[in-house]
């Protein structure tokens, strides 16, 4: 069996956060989400049914390690609203999993799948699971035990599972084996994230980093800033390498980046392959000489055209907010900046492309696969780019109108975009009772 994939390991907050109930994930999306129903003007029925996950699972997971004894993992799967089409969420492996981040995740994905104009609702899960310290055959197995647990609410017109922190490709097949031995045939479309020979869709390695490079270009063109971009991006595993490769690709300079070891910044511009080598050889960037080593804390405030956080959620707080010398934030991860931190970048005038738009290419490349699985037909590369370009675009161009519109920042535009499209078709839907 293959070994984990150093490069997909998860990144960890770099710096010590402020207690979680102070500027937890969860506490931050709700808030967002009351800004875009008084925005809105929900009803009081409306803003009930949006605010209460649909369905809310913790159920064990016994496994027996290889040295014989039997330990008992939580599994987690909560899917936040139905009403636009099946649920679309992310398997996450984290030992320090917690149920607010992934009722966070859940809600965003709802909001996220909204604003592009996909027809899925948003849903999360995982497992408190190590994949680092675990045999290759203890991870299927979890996976599997996962899989299987969750047989009656998967599905391609259910929930579909996508891979999010601590998984890969690898882990996804595993999920497909698993739900497809016990449907009695090969179900494609239960799984996004997939190997090509599998269902899986050209791009996937590629669409998130894309599609946050494409929207920083959008966005300083608004601001008239044109030429190549100065960048840091904070974490080096997927969504990392992703960002600084299709960054460098269309003729921008990474200046900076940091893991949860180390932190470096090169003014002339890093060497994305070699330090990319150097992590997936080392496990983390320290001792990397491709830069001037700095403490880590110092990373998201170096002065720099784009500060892009690829790595996880509350980096961005209230305590670090008024030290952001970026002139542009992009985010490429889930729930980067708190609710506080947010209002303080808004006085200041940093503008910020939210997560709900700057990793977003992820979302609409797994939707793409999932169209692919269910005709039998793959597209060519430059057709899913194309798609993936306009599609991005447009749900952009349409946030920065609401913005406009509404005089407010483009992160509570793009949540508008998206409780508007949910709560509008749940009351065509109506309420059977």
């Amino acid at each position: 069996m293959p070994n984990p994939d150093e490069n997909m390991l998860p990144e960890e907050p770099q710096d010590p956060s402020i207690d979680l109930d102070q500027e937890n994930p969860f506490a931050s999306m709700m808030e967002r989400y009351d800004d875009a129903a008084a925005v809105l003007g929900l009803s009081p029925d409306a803003y009930s049914l949006l605010r209460t996950p649909d369905r809310e699972i913790k159920f064990a997971l016994p496994i027996r390690y290889p040295d014989g004894e039997i330990r008992v993992h939580s599994g987690y799967r909560i899917r936040h609203n139905l009403s636009l089409g099946p649920c679309l969420g992310g398997l996450r492996l984290d030992p320090t999993l917690k149920r607010e981040e992934i009722s966070a995740l859940a809600g965003w994905t709802t909001w996220k799948c909204a604003a592009m104009n996909i027809p899925f609702g948003g849903s999360a899960g995982g497992i408190d699971f190590d994949r680092r310290t675990n045999t290759a055959e203890t991870t299927e197995a979890v996976v599997r035990r996962y899989t299987a647990s969750l047989f009656d609410i998967l599905g391609p017109e259910r929930d579909i599972l996508t891979p999010d922190r601590g998984c890969d490709e690898q882990i996804m097949a595993w999920c497909l084996d698993t739900y497809s031995m016990h449907k009695r045939h090969t179900e494609n479309a239960v799984v996004v994230g997939k190997p090509l020979g599998l269902g899986g869709s050209h791009g996937r390695e590629i669409a998130l980093g894309h599609g946050a490079i494409v929207l920083m270009e959008r966005q300083r063109a608004h601001y008239t800033q044109s030429g190549p971009a100065e960048i840091v991006v904070q974490g080096v595993g997927n969504a990392g390498a992703q960002v600084m490769r299709a960054a460098v690709s269309r003729g921008h300079k990474i200046i900076a980046a940091g893991d949860l070891n180390a932190a470096l910044v090169n003014r002339n511009g890093i060497d994305v392959e070699a330090l990319l080598a150097y992590r997936k050889q080392n496990g983390s960037l320290l001792g990397f000489d491709g830069g001037e080593q700095l403490p880590n804390k110092e990373l998201l405030t170096l002065d720099c055209d784009v500060l892009i956080p690829a790595a996880c959620s509350k980096q961005i707080l209230s305590k670090n907010a008024h030290q952001i010398r970026a002139k542009l934030i992009v985010e490429a991860a889930n729930g980067p900046t708190s609710k506080l931190a947010d209002n303080i970048l808004l006085e200041r005038g940093i503008p910020v492309v939210p997560d709900l738009l700057g990793n977003a290419g992820g979302v609409l490349v797994a939707y793409f696969e999932w169209v692919q699985n269910r005709t039998g037909y793959q597209w060519p590369r430059e057709q899913v780019l194309e798609r993936l370009d306009r599609m991005l675009l447009n749900a952009f161009d349409r946030s920065t109108a609401t913005a406009r519109k509404y005089n407010i920042g483009l992160r509570l535009a793009t949540c508008v975009l998206g409780v508007e499209r949910v709560s509008y078709f749940d009351k065509i839907r109506g309420i059977y009772s």
